[in-house]
């Protein structure tokens, strides 16, 4: 029976053993941490910088504009299409985001802002009597969304 329990020494082999084995497995813990932080650090700020440098058109259709909804539905297919055609983005810097207000003489105006890598699709209207150009200015104003019915929150507020 002498060869079925290991003896004492051994079992604080095997114990030291088990503990320098615990011990690197908490570095490489650490370092996988340490990547994934550096990870989205830089995945952020590749967001920020993409979002900086977006690209916006107009559209300004004509007094008859009336699309069918075969024309909205290409439109819009064309439009959900600028996410694959900016490559690998962040998803928040890869959305095409839709203004609409009211100009001159009641004239209404679109702009489509996308990521600069997909200016090509933007700029592809696909509109029967809706004409593309570039914005006249830079618009440095800030765009407040507004809810109808819908109370605003309080700075510092809890959700």
């Amino acid at each position: 029976m002498t060869g079925i329990l290991p003896r004492t020494s051994e079992v604080g082999n095997w114990l030291w053993v088990l503990v320098e084995a615990g011990l690197s497995l908490w570095w490489i813990a650490l370092a996988a941490a340490a990547a994934w932080v550096a990870v989205a650090v830089w995945w952020r700020r590749r967001a920020v910088r993409e979002l900086a440098g977006r690209t916006r058109v107009e559209l300004v259709p004509a007094a008859t504009f009336d699309p069918e909804i075969l024309e909205v539905g290409r439109v819009a297919g064309r439009l959900a299409s600028v996410r694959s055609a900016g490559g690998t983005l962040p998803r928040r810097a890869a959305a095409v985001r839709i203004r609409i207000a009211a100009g001159e003489e009641g004239r209404l105006h679109y702009w489509w802002e996308g990521p600069e890598r997909s200016a090509g699709v933007l700029r592809q209207c696909g509109y029967r009597r809706v004409e593309v150009v570039a914005p006249r200015t830079r618009s440095e104003r800030r765009w407040r969304i507004r809810f109808a019915d819908a109370a605003p929150l309080k700075r510092g507020g809890s959700w």
